[in-house]
């Protein structure tokens, strides 16, 4: 099966995009091969769909791999509306507006995108809100971790603060076990070293049954953010380091704790045309 596929880099989080028309329940498959290292080799795959409810006004749809959401994705698929100039695109004052449907996600986001090269966006996704957030405690190695597990629409993260770098896969098969009565698309561990200030990404997709060490992951800034936010009871502007580069989130506290979330980044548009499956 030959595909056409676009390319982005939002923070080393490389992603692919299929832009064919094809049945869900071939992007398992399809999302698997092209991953591959002998393939085009990315972190994660999306596939652009018309949108569900045209009535919104979204300019298209994002469907992840296993129908979990993705901010990164999301941010990167702004950046591909813009340079394509797809419909219900809106420009004012050299910046665009992109609504979008999501996986795992209800309504419609937004994204601020500003064009700075020919092939390079900086892309700001007003999150939706957590559902919750709530705390976990594991024992690894005899000894205790605890952390703080935050809900999102599509996805969920544990942000464990730590600066050991030995924790890793095995260490996520017994958080896994630890919440194996959760629901949820996609997972991920976010270590945080705070004097480092860097931030390891871990994300598990469990219809893909992938576990990937991710260059940057967007959802897991913004569950970090909460967390620094729900910390210090305030407003958090912080630029997070990861492996694939920095991502700024912005939060505004309110009476009930984080009122809004913005995710901020570049992606780059690196490759388009035709891939074989």
């Amino acid at each position: 099966m030959k595909l056409n596929f676009i390319k982005v880099n939002p923070s080393e989080n490389m992603t692919v995009f299929v832009t064919d028309a094809l049945p869900r329940e071939k992007y398992f498959e399809i999302a698997n091969r092209i991953m591959n290292y002998s393939n085009l080799h990315a972190e994660q795959v999306g596939f652009i769909e018309r949108p569900e409810r045209p009535e919104n006004g979204a300019s298209a749809r994002l469907q992840m791999m296993g129908g979990e959401f993705c901010g990164n994705a999301s941010r990167a698929l702004a950046a591909v509306a813009v340079e394509r100039g797809f419909l219900n695109v809106k420009e004012h004052a050299g910046k665009y507006t992109v609504p979008l449907e999501a996986s795992g996600m209800e309504g419609v986001i937004s994204c601020e995108v500003e064009q700075k090269s020919s092939n390079g966006f900086e892309v700001a996704l007003s999150m939706p809100l957590h559902k919750a957030v709530q705390t976990i405690d594991v024992e690894y190695r005899n000894q205790r971790y605890k952390g703080t597990i935050v809900d999102l629409s599509g996805i969920s993260h544990a942000v464990f603060f730590t600066d050991d770098r030995s924790l890793g896969e095995d260490f996520f098969e017994v958080v896994k076990a630890a919440i194996k009565d959760f629901d949820y698309d996609a997972f991920g561990i976010m270590f945080y070293d705070e004097k480092k200030e860097l931030m390891r990404p871990l994300v598990y997709v469990k219809d893909t049954d992938s576990l990937i060490w991710e260059r940057s992951c967007g959802t897991g800034t913004v569950a970090l953010g909460i967390v620094l936010s729900y910390s210090s009871q305030g407003s958090i502007d912080k630029n997070v380091n990861q492996p694939g580069g920095l991502m700024q989130i912005t939060t505004t506290w309110g009476a009930h704790g984080v009122a809004s979330i913005v995710l901020k980044g570049m992606v780059y548009i690196v490759a388009e045309g035709t891939v074989h499956v």
